[in-house]
């Protein structure tokens, strides 16, 4: 932990930094977001301590939250029309889609494979703090996100680094075979903790001549790339 800080600080600085140790503090004790919302989100679960298939655990990491403040900010920025259907890839506990509902999208869905986490996103959806309306625009599917992918016919992908490079290389391959079969623009946010070296996954991304970037921003602590493929508006 002490090492992690002392490299932020020397290559973001005492302001980031600090914003960093602000939201880790938030998620792991103080919890203000999910106090604001009425939900549990916060913490960190080991995926092979529920009963996520076995077979598929290579392609996954473990679960942890974005943070809520930052995602919520960043939706703001964006302005995105609220008419795009949002899908989260690796749902989780569902804070990213009770933002995008809170937000205002038309359909928002969380997919997630791991049962136990399935049953408790739909407990936060349903104690959460927001109006009938927007919270049934929420659906959460327990299933692999790569048969997901295979019939999606939503707009806007959010990813918080839920997977291995190969199944991430592997879904947005699809995602952009799709965006061409279905001759429309598809939007990805990608978005990890910030660190001081670039993650393979960034690496991947930025080299994948199907995406081209149109935002990037580090809020709280939380970087967010965001990459489209298909026709262009």
């Amino acid at each position: 932990m002490i090492k992690r800080f002392l490299g932020l600080l020397r290559v973001y600085g005492l302001m980031k930094t600090l914003s960093v140790c602000a939201a880790m503090v938030d998620d792991r004790y103080l919890r203000f977001f999910d106090r604001k919302y009425g939900i549990r989100t916060s913490g960190h679960i080991e995926l092979s301590d529920t009963s996520f298939d076995p077979s598929k655990l290579r392609n996954a990491t473990s679960y942890g939250p974005v943070n809520g403040w930052a995602l919520r900010q960043l939706l703001r920025e964006l302005d995105l029309s609220k008419s795009l259907h949002f899908a989260d890839l690796g749902c989780g506990l569902a804070r990213p889609c009770i933002i995008a509902a809170e937000y205002g999208f038309e359909k928002v869905t969380g997919i997630e494979l791991a049962p136990e986490l399935c049953a408790t996103a739909r407990n936060n959806i349903e104690s959460c703090q927001l109006p009938s309306t927007k919270k049934k625009c929420i659906s959460i599917v327990q299933g692999d996100v790569f048969d997901y992918c295979e019939r999606s016919e939503d707009d806007l992908f959010f990813v918080f680094r839920a997977f291995s490079i190969e199944f991430f290389t592997a879904v947005r391959l699809k995602l952009a075979e799709r965006a061409l079969r279905q001759n429309k623009m598809l939007t990805m946010i990608y978005t990890q903790r910030l660190s001081t070296d670039e993650s393979l996954e960034i690496q991947s991304l930025s080299t994948d001549q199907a995406y081209r970037k149109v935002y990037e921003k580090t809020i709280w602590g939380q970087e967010f790339h965001v990459y489209q493929c298909g026709r262009s508006s």
